[in-house]
């Protein structure tokens, strides 16, 4: 069933919840979040607005950390993937689970020790590190994920440099041809998948992972202690990830074979698809649950270490998406209601954009949006929820709604991933407040944006009556 099938709005949000879910419809009518009432947030935060769940969040940790220790003999760590929402706060509440960490910036080796880490759990990854990434990698005693033979030098340096050992893994390119011949992604469209994945930056094939072990084996400051892959979102389909973990279990046990190094470690990287799936760009429906995933790719491996005599290692895998994804909500506010009977269209314009729902434009992401006030009235009209900015910013293309007027309330479901982090501020336009709910408590986590700090970094030379 798709969203035009539902009589209103709480129908459709029913139909769709999810178990780690935290949302509900009050008395009157009103979104809640955590029984919290969206309309109550708005007028306290204002409008647009991020909203976070904190039982989401350690709802959807638990789970996916519960899902790959059923299926593996060796301890997991999960990782969240910071880039997917850097919010401190949020980073704070996983760190408190216990999650380990990816990152991929100074500023994010900022985010997740200041919100609360374990060096032990956490890994820095990217094609090319700066020397101060190093360095501060190294500082911190965090894993390096070496992504080509060429890192090794800079590694080292940076090492010799401080007096300490740096602990790295190296990025294997995995090449399972047999499943990716001709794959279609239901999120990249991509012609070619098979051959991207040939010609991307990332990771090495296995004769390049054998010099670089037996490389490092020579050096007194660098220890080697795994391996890494990451393929992404490409696919929902379990199979996609047991063809990965076979081939790369596959080249993990000959390169045992061939140089002895046997790996304390296997990151598998990200992409793990969650049940309400806006990244398919319009199949909203995922069939799969987190433990389809967890048994098919910790299956494979298992089949290949048992049958070549591999040493099982821990299992570390790197989940953004999945842990932040349905845990955010975004709230925006009705401000004009257009209707063309003549060309058969209305417009519902909010006070928000895909500025602050990138996804939507980058990669055809379909989002549920819904309204959040009066959501037992009939969804009895169709329309364009769009944006501000001049472009067509469209959130939703007929979006079953009731008679909506300014002033009300619209929602858009799983905004925690890839929202607030990819956020700009084209048009100039300021992003929106953060809050965090937990029960009947909801804390600023991040302050909205003023026109002022969108030119803070702006400098205007003396000679146009800039400051001397």
């Amino acid at each position: 069933m798709n969203a035009m099938d539902f009589e209103t709005p709480e129908a459709l949000l029913n139909n769709w919840l999810t178990p780690q879910d935290n949302l509900g419809v009050s008395a009157d009518g009103t979104l809640t979040i955590e029984g919290v009432s969206a309309r109550e947030l708005v007028q306290k935060y204002g409008s647009p607005l991020y909203v976070v769940s904190e039982q989401s969040l350690r709802a959807n940790f638990r789970r996916i950390r519960n899902a790959f220790e059923a299926e593996w003999p060796e301890p997991v760590n999960v990782m969240y993937a910071i880039k997917a929402n850097p919010n401190i706060a949020v980073r704070a509440v996983l760190h408190e689970e216990g999650a380990g960490g990816d990152c991929f910036s100074l500023g994010e080796l900022h985010a997740t020790f200041t919100g609360g880490a374990d060096p032990e759990k956490i890994v820095v990854n990217g094609s090319w590190k700066c020397d101060e990434i190093l360095e501060r990698a190294i500082e911190l005693g965090v894993t390096i994920n070496m992504d080509s033979e060429e890192e090794i030098d800079a590694v080292a340096r940076a090492a010799d440099k401080l007096g300490r050992d740096a602990r790295v893994a190296i990025r294997v390119k995995v090449l399972p041809v047999d499943y990716f011949r001709d794959f279609q992604s239901d999120c990249f469209k991509r012609p070619d998948f098979f051959g991207a994945m040939r010609r991307s930056k990332w990771g090495e094939t296995l004769p390049a992972a054998r010099r670089m072990i037996e490389r490092v084996q020579r050096m007194t400051r660098l220890r080697l202690v795994g391996y890494h892959t990451h393929i992404g979102r490409a696919s929902r389909d379990p199979e996609m990830f047991a063809a990965i973990g076979g081939d790369l279990a596959e080249t993990i046990a000959t390169l045992h074979q061939e140089t002895g190094f046997a790996p304390n470690m296997v990151d598998l990287g990200g992409g793990w698809a969650r049940e309400r799936d806006p990244e398919a760009s319009g199949a909203l429906r995922n069939p799969h649950p987190i433990e389809a995933y967890a048994k098919a790719v910790c299956g494979a491996m298992r089949a290949v270490f048992e049958r070549r005599g591999t040493p099982f290692p821990q299992v570390w895998l790197e989940p953004g998406r999945y842990i932040v994804g349905n845990a955010g909500v975004f709230l925006t506010t009705v401000a004009l209601v257009k209707s063309d009977d003549e060309l058969g269209f209305t417009w519902v314009n909010v006070d928000s954009s895909t500025n602050n729902l990138p996804q939507v434009d980058l990669f055809g992401y379909t989002y549920m949006v819904i309204a959040a006030e009066g959501m037992r009235r009939p969804a009895a009209r169709r329309a364009d929820v769009v944006g501000q900015t001049c472009v067509p910013s469209i959130l939703m293309r007929d979006c079953p709604l009731p008679d909506v007027a300014p002033g009300e309330l619209i929602a858009v479901l799983d905004a925690g991933m890839y929202a607030e982090a990819k956020g700009h501020q084209f048009n100039s336009l300021p992003r929106p407040a953060t809050v965090l709910v937990n029960g009947r408590f909801s804390w600023l986590i991040r302050r909205r944006e003023t026109v002022q700090d969108v030119f803070s970094t702006m400098v205007l030379p003396e000679r146009f009556g800039g400051p001397a």
